[in-house]
């Protein structure tokens, strides 16, 4: 990197910095909430921190904000969180 100018060195420094920054912030984020896809596809992706910021700001943000009414509905009901449909019984329970 010696023929390269110190501003543009400069420059590709900060670039890196700030890819690293975003990545390390999405993949830690994408990691502890499960989110094997995006945690691939920003892993191999390169965007500069373009597709890290929409990860955090719009897919994470909508994911925790449903996460939190869900949370607030069952403490003000008092209801046991449910299992979803997979666990209920099917078809008539007795004879």
């Amino acid at each position: 990197m010696p023929d390269i100018p110190p501003a543009r060195r400069a420059l590709f420094v900060a670039a890196i910095a700030w890819s690293i920054a975003w990545k390390g912030a999405s993949l830690w984020r994408a990691a502890r909430n499960d989110s094997k896809p995006w945690f691939v596809a920003l892993l191999l992706t390169n965007t500069l921190g373009v597709l890290d910021a929409v990860y955090l700001f719009a897919v994470d943000r909508r994911r925790s904000s449903s996460r939190l009414v869900e949370e607030a509905i069952l403490a003000a009901t008092g209801e046991p969180e449910q299992g979803g449909h997979w666990d209920e019984p099917r078809g008539p329970a007795g004879p």
